[in-house]
């Protein structure tokens, strides 16, 4: 695959930044006392999408024969 290495970093780069989205939205949230349910919910479902796509995005191993 042309862009593997890439790819892999991309993804590990949105793997991180759903740890940060989530980690920043509950504190935060908590903090201010302004964390209602939609927002959490809100803030969950984002969190998935970007890891979903991060998932997909790193290439699986190849198995060398």
């Amino acid at each position: 695959m042309k862009h593997e290495d890439r790819r892999k970093e991309s993804g590990k780069m949105l793997m991180d930044v759903t740890k940060y989205l989530l980690t920043v939205g509950i504190i935060g949230g908590v903090l201010t006392e302004r964390l209602s349910y939609f927002t959490g919910a809100i803030l969950f479902m984002i969190a998935v999408v970007v890891f979903i796509v991060g998932f997909y995005s790193i290439p699986p191993k190849r198995e060398e024969s």
